[in-house]
């Protein structure tokens, strides 16, 4: 497992969310907006349970790997949301125009 600071805090979660999660806060860099998301964590007593964090351009994370006796808690649906989340950042996307000459193939790839 991999523990994460953030914001003062830690908390332990696995290998897979661990990674996931930075990638996706490396890909809100160029989106300048933030996203609350929720992801699986274990106390340091062992209890699994959730976390919710507002992340954005400017969040600083640490992850570490951190051995441990814990069992991973059930992480695929936020890795697979985490990951969905990162591809959606990708992509181009369109951009509304007053220009009367614009067509409907005008894209602002300035964002990728």
């Amino acid at each position: 497992m991999k523990r994460i600071s953030y914001s003062g805090g830690s908390f332990l979660t696995t290998d897979t969310v661990a990674d996931a999660l930075l990638h996706f806060v490396a890909a809100l860099g160029s989106s300048h907006r933030a996203e609350a998301i929720e992801i699986p964590v274990v106390h340091d007593d062992g209890e699994a349970d959730t976390v919710q964090l507002v992340i954005g351009p400017a969040s600083e994370l640490v992850s570490v790997s951190e051995m441990t006796s814990f069992a991973d808690p059930d992480s695929r649906e936020a890795v697979q949301q985490l990951h969905s989340r990162t591809e959606s950042l990708a992509r181009p996307r369109p951009v509304a125009s007053t220009d009367p000459e614009s067509t409907a193939t005008d894209y602002d790839f300035d964002d990728l």
